[in-house]
């Protein structure tokens, strides 16, 4: 891969094909995620298990939808820009938010992604 934006590209390819294994191969030894603390799978994530396990709780509450990605690099950090929607399993209520996902790197991986929903108050209230 020519740079990170390109990197963070194949990452979404991969997610988007269903390619979870190609998808690590992405991430540095040492990688992290941040969502917020808010969030039922908020607070930092470490590795591919603590990916899986905060995929696994994502999943317990909502599935979603992401539209609409942005990309842009910043010399040694990438930021994305998307519109995602969440629809809650339980409720079947659904909210649409703009997300912004901080991208680092070392040696040449995805290192840390640090996630920033626009408005967790309203992605909860699709819980009740």
């Amino acid at each position: 891969m020519s740079g990170h934006v390109e990197l963070v590209e194949e990452l979404g390819r991969r997610f988007r094909a269903g390619d979870m294994d190609g998808a690590f191969q992405l991430f540095h030894p040492n990688f992290r995620i941040e969502q917020p603390e808010s969030l039922p799978h908020g607070g930092w994530h470490d590795g591919p298990e603590g990916m899986k396990q905060m995929s696994a709780s994502f999943a317990r509450y909502w599935t979603r939808t992401i539209t609409d990605p942005t990309l842009h690099g910043c010399q040694d950090a990438v930021v994305q820009i998307t519109t995602q929607t969440w629809l809650s399993t339980q409720t079947g209520r659904s909210a649409t938010v703009d997300v912004v996902e901080l991208f680092s790197f070392a040696d040449g991986l995805i290192r840390e992604i640090r996630v920033f929903q626009q408005d967790t108050h309203l992605l909860l209230g699709t819980l009740s």
